[in-house]
């Protein structure tokens, strides 16, 4: 079965006995995005749809903050790479950031936190697994 991520839209073949009859996440080789794939035949309900239509809004706010604080702190940030303290650097404005995140999307928040570290690996960590989810609670 082809499949396509939402967010770059890279293509991937992914046989069907990996995806089983239960969904699975997967995520993208190109831009590290996280996306269900739903076995073949089994239609998504309602509920599906804006569950993950939510996520995804979480996810690009996530990548959004994560990125502004790179932008708005570049030379802070590369110099925390080199001395491997980016999450000692960066820890107010990653307070802050996580704190604005959970208030705007909480029911994610509850099931997915990977979703705010994850962006903040993307970009802080500059695609390094620095972060977790379990730092933020």
């Amino acid at each position: 079965m082809i499949v396509s991520c939402p967010n770059c839209h890279s293509k991937y073949n992914v046989s069907e006995e990996k995806i089983g009859n239960t969904p699975k996440k997967f995520r993208c080789r190109k831009c590290s995005q996280v996306f269900i794939i739903r076995p073949l035949g089994k239609k998504k309900s309602r509920e599906d749809v804006l569950d993950e239509a939510k996520e995804e809004r979480a996810a690009r706010f996530a990548r959004v903050l994560a990125s502004d604080m790179l932008v708005y702190n570049k030379e802070q940030v590369e110099e925390a790479r080199k001395n491997g303290n980016v999450p000692e650097i960066m820890s107010q404005e990653i307070q802050k950031s996580w704190e604005l995140w959970k208030s705007r999307f909480p029911e994610v928040c509850a099931v997915k936190p990977e979703i705010f570290s994850e962006a903040l690996n993307q970009f802080l960590g500059n695609g390094e697994k620095i972060f977790n989810s379990r730092d933020f609670s």
